[in-house]
């Protein structure tokens, strides 16, 4: 018996398997068309060594040009040597970058450090740019620190590889954004807006785009998802981004003996000026894992543009110190420890799916989310008052500043570390715990969760959370009922009982008083009935329940349903 094969048929089917496996790449925000470059601290350097050289920053755009470093570039700036090649940073070893590594770029002496990536990108056909770069600028001086400079081959010095006739610069003066282009011999500043984290360790999203606008292209500037000031003045679209795209670091000018020591952790480059929306993924992907809270109001979407990771119109008081733990498959992200790098915080507040808030997020300790898309984001009130004030009716105290968190998919487990050291009212014989509810006001399906551990003033918490919920912390709460027992002579015996037990007790089950049913087993459970209290219509008084979307059981008192804590559940 022969076997034919269809060729077409096997051509077409590695046609489509090559299609899908094509689909499948990562890429920023899930945003892979007409990608360029996107370099990354966390992968890509050949290294894990702290302060070791990366001389091939390795691009993880399938297919695209690595970044060279220190490549001299005769007729505009030198070789700064091997010495001044960028380092890898391990993420223990520098603040404020969620846990995640970066390379560190200096300059010295009037060179410029940093990296080229050559062949010819962007090209004169397409004349669209849009870049982020993921930095600190820990120097605030009164020239550009971190750029990028996109270099054409025509140039009066023939000798030039990058051409100072048509460069167009982009990066910061002071603490202002600004447009540099030698072609027109100017800057243009994008309005009088101030980007306050240059000159600080707290790090930014900086990122530019274009828009065509008849011949000229206008250029815009954009920090944490914001767009600052106004177009700058038009400028020739023609020849104007052919050759290679910088990645830099510059110190001031020659003869100065400074070293500016700024820190990247992504750089991302695309030949095509973004919609809105792919703007908003890829800011949302680096926002979410370097701990960055972007300009509010603005939701962070995942890959697929159409799960809200954080809805900042659920509880506009709460758009602030914006972070979370995150696992995202079309955008490579797998955050698994964070906290948010804003440093108006009187209380630092980790979270991680391990009981671990100090090594890197990629040790191999932490534990992995199970489901694609699984996103756990905070934001708080931003209450900066810290004296604590009483908890409502019950006993104890709370701090003033709370969160809401917001959940997508199962994110089992979560640990967190509340940092209370700056609130002088908790002493360390104190009794911490975090208070959860439904409600802003902590009211409504209040738990509270005593902590598993209270040393220099932090406090660890363990609790799977199993929808939106607001929560802070406080201490001496009570957590169980203190309500007198009952006293007297009971009313009845119980007279029906159900037991697994080959030798019962004697008179049982007479001899439990006030019951009307007693069930007794050594190795089984009592099942009750598993729903959720919106699936009942009509609930009375006193129904029980085990609530499947909440993970509790619940109560219903006559009113509202509420789950079942240490408390006296009235």
């Amino acid at each position: 018996m022969k076997t034919y094969i269809n060729e077409k048929a096997v051509i077409l089917l590695f046609l489509m398997l090559s299609y899908e496996l094509g689909a499948q790449l990562p890429a920023p925000g899930g945003v892979s068309g007409n990608l360029q470059v996107w370099v990354k601290a966390d992968a890509g350097t050949g290294t894990a060594t702290d302060n070791s050289k990366v001389p091939v920053w390795e691009n993880q755009r399938s297919g695209g040009v690595n970044g060279i470093a220190n490549q001299g570039m005769p007729g505009y700036y030198a070789d700064p040597g091997v010495g001044a090649i960028p380092a890898y940073r391990t993420a223990p070893s520098i603040p404020n970058f969620n846990f995640n590594p970066a390379i560190e770029i200096v300059s010295t002496n009037g060179y410029r450090s940093g990296y080229k990536f050559p062949l010819g990108f962007p090209d004169n056909t397409t004349n669209a740019m849009t870049s982020y770069t993921h930095l600190t600028r820990t120097v605030s001086g009164s020239y550009r620190t971190v750029f990028v400079m996109n270099g054409t081959a025509r140039s009066s010095n023939v000798s030039s590889v990058a051409g100072i006739w048509q460069s167009p610069f982009f990066g910061s003066q002071g603490n202002r954004p600004e447009f540099y282009n030698e072609k027109e011999s100017g800057d243009v500043f994008f309005g009088t807006d101030i980007i306050n984290t240059i000159g600080t360790d707290l790090p930014s999203i900086q990122s530019y785009y274009n828009r065509l606008s008849g011949a000229n292209m206008n250029y815009l500037f954009g920090n944490n998802g914001k767009e600052y000031g106004q177009p700058s003045n038009n400028v020739s679209s023609n020849f104007n981004y052919p050759g290679m795209v910088l990645l830099m670091d510059n110190d001031g000018g020659s003869g100065s003996t400074s070293l500016a020591g700024d820190r990247i952790g992504e750089f991302i480059l695309y030949s095509e000026t973004q919609t809105e929306t792919e703007r908003q993924r890829v800011n949302s992907y680096l926002a979410v894992k370097y701990g960055i809270t972007l300009v509010q109001p603005q939701d962070y979407l995942a890959s697929d543009e159409t799960i809200i990771t954080w809805n900042s119109g659920l509880n506009t008081s709460f758009n602030n110190n914006i972070f979370g733990l995150a696992k995202d498959d079309a955008s490579a992200l797998n955050q698994l420890v964070t906290n948010s790098i804003n440093t108006e915080n009187n209380i630092m507040l980790t979270v991680s799916t391990n009981n671990d808030f100090i090594s890197a997020n990629s040790s191999p300790g932490r534990q992995n989310f199970l489901q694609d898309k699984t996103f756990l984001i905070m934001g708080d009130n931003n209450v900066q008052n810290i004296a604590l004030v009483n908890n409502g009716t019950a006993t104890g105290q709370v701090i003033q500043r709370i969160w809401l968190a917001q959940r997508t998919n199962n994110t089992g487990s979560t640990w967190l570390q509340a940092d209370l050291s700056a609130y002088t009212g908790i002493a360390a014989t104190d009794q911490v715990s975090m208070v959860v509810a439904d409600d802003s006001g902590l009211s409504q399906n209040v738990q509270v969760i005593p902590a598993t551990g209270f040393t220099g003033g932090k406090a660890v918490f363990n609790y799977p959370f199993p929808a939106n919920k607001y929560f802070t912390f406080g201490i001496n709460i009570q957590t169980h009922c203190t309500k007198d027992p009952a006293v007297g002579t009971p009313n009845e015996m119980t007279k029906f009982g159900i037991t697994a037990q080959s030798n019962k007790q004697p008179n049982w089950p007479t001899n439990i008083p006030n019951g009307f049913m007693t069930l007794e087993s050594r190795n089984k459970g009592f099942v009750i009935t598993r729903t959720t209290s919106a699936s009942i219509a009509v609930p009375v008084e006193g129904m029980l329940i085990f609530d499947t979307a909440d993970q509790c059981f619940k109560l219903y008192n006559g009113t509202v349903w509420n789950c079942i804590t240490r408390s006296c559940n009235d």
